[in-house]
């Protein structure tokens, strides 16, 4: 029996060209099936539905052929969806430019599996922000963090919860410190909502200001 698989990235842990390969099939109706593949990375499943004349089915087919069969790239089969689709990564809104781009990657990157770069650009998110925010002299993050706090900028509530996931240190960038994967969700969730107070919630009321 020829491997039979499909070409696409995973939709779940966003592996490029991922090795997805076929575990089961499911008869929808005349000339439609359901086949399903496993993500040889992450192990979760991705569901495409394919419109066939072959005698059999898909699966019969392929076990009649001795070259994989690539079911999105073979002239025998057409593709009509795949589920679950690749959900589109986006800063909130309002958020400086170079600012998202990083938060981007740093989602990216987690998706992957890459904590310590996802760390790392979590910090560059943070820092190209609180520049933005205050334009005073200090070099460093954690005394513009202070700084924020001081003239109300973000809560105490904010500046502590900095300092309790070491957003404020340099740490995530300068060394070869680990971060776990739960770690590095608490960084993300921190620049989320440190992108949505600082500018997402500003430009919305400053929108409704100029509606009224």
């Amino acid at each position: 029996m020829a491997m039979m698989s499909i070409d696409r990235n995973c939709p779940h842990c966003l592996k490029e060209k991922a090795v997805l390969t076929f575990i089961k099939e499911a008869h929808l109706k005349p000339r439609f099936f359901s086949l399903v593949f496993q993500c040889n990375s992450c192990f979760r499943l991705v569901i495409a539905e394919v419109e066939t004349t072959v005698y059999g089915g898909p699966e019969a087919y392929a076990k009649g052929q001795l070259y994989p069969v690539i079911v999105n790239n073979h002239p025998e089969f057409k593709v009509s969806r795949c589920y679950p689709s690749q959900k589109p990564i986006a800063a909130p809104e309002s958020t400086p430019e170079r600012a998202a781009k990083f938060f981007i990657e740093a989602k990216e990157d987690f998706a992957r599996g890459r904590y310590e770069t996802s760390a790392m650009n979590c910090r560059k998110v943070i820092d190209i922000a609180t520049k933005t925010l205050h334009l005073g002299d200090e070099d460093k993050l954690v005394r513009r963090i202070s700084a924020l706090r001081a003239t109300g900028l973000i809560t105490q509530e904010m500046a502590d919860w900095a300092h309790i996931i070491r957003i404020d240190t340099n740490g995530a960038v300068h060394s070869d410190e680990e971060f776990t994967k739960e770690e590095v969700d608490q960084l993300l969730k921190f620049t989320e909502v440190f992108l949505t107070y600082s500018f997402t919630l500003p430009a919305m009321v400053a929108t409704k200001r100029e509606i009224e």
